[in-house]
């Protein structure tokens, strides 16, 4: 991305999920976006592994099926958010605002999950547990 900025690299993605022939897929690893506003970003499928996003805001992105793996996302908002089938393996996601977010599917093995917000009905859904 050096030469590029995030609203390139979401033009881009755009197009590519769009499969206009233009475009490519978001590859970010290992990028600092921290304290970044990414509100309402479509960053499906994209490749986001290692990425920092500490303090970022997500609220509203879609981030489904994206690779997060081993991404720090301390302190992100990412209420409403969606991360169906997102791979968040090892990702740190302490103090984490994940009000009304849909995790379907979403591989949180090894996620570091302390003092989130979050709902009991999606931490039961994302820990593959059944209600009382």
């Amino acid at each position: 991305m050096a030469d590029r900025t995030i609203q390139d690299v979401l033009s881009d993605h755009s197009n590519w999920l769009q499969n206009t022939g233009h475009g490519e897929r978001a590859i970010l690893i290992n990028a600092d976006l921290s304290n970044i506003d990414l509100r309402g970003a479509d960053l499906r499928n994209a490749d986001l592994r290692g990425v920092n996003l500490a303090g970022s805001n997500l609220a509203g992105a879609d981030l489904s099926g994206a690779n997060l793996s081993q991404s720090n996302m301390f302190d992100v908002d990412l209420q409403s958010a969606l991360l169906k089938g997102t791979d968040l393996t090892e990702v740190d996601l302490r103090r984490a605002n994940l009000k009304d977010a849909d995790i379907t599917h979403a591989e949180i093995w090894r996620t570091n999950l302390k003092g989130c917000k979050v709902e009991p009905e999606i931490l039961h859904e994302m820990l593959g547990c059944s209600q009382p």
